[in-house]
């Protein structure tokens, strides 16, 4: 079996969150130079960049502008959005997905 990371055995990753913190973690993997990498981005808001685009007060626009900044990002990652967060559900859905 080829090495996982290459071309022929790419590295799967599940993120979970798809807020600033799962945006930075989508960018390092990007980053890393030689690494075939498919992420998938889980959340359980129906759209990405969590609370950084619903949350946001409208006088706090510059805050949204970490959306621009992690647009990049996105363009990679599968998104799948409207997830059940309960821990136990959510493992056996990520399982019935991951594993095929």
């Amino acid at each position: 079996m080829p090495k996982v990371g290459t071309e022929a055995n790419a590295m799967r990753v599940a993120i979970i969150g798809s807020g600033p913190a799962g945006f930075y973690t989508v960018s390092h993997f990007l980053k890393q130079k030689g690494l075939a990498v498919e992420l998938d981005i889980y959340d359980r808001l129906p759209s990405p960049f969590g609370l950084v685009r619903a949350g946001v007060a409208p006088d706090h626009q510059k805050d949204k502008s970490v959306i621009r900044a992690y647009g990049k990002s996105a363009e990679n990652p599968n998104f799948l959005g409207m997830l059940n967060t309960d821990p136990i559900l959510c493992s056996k859905i990520l399982e019935s997905i991951i594993i095929r």
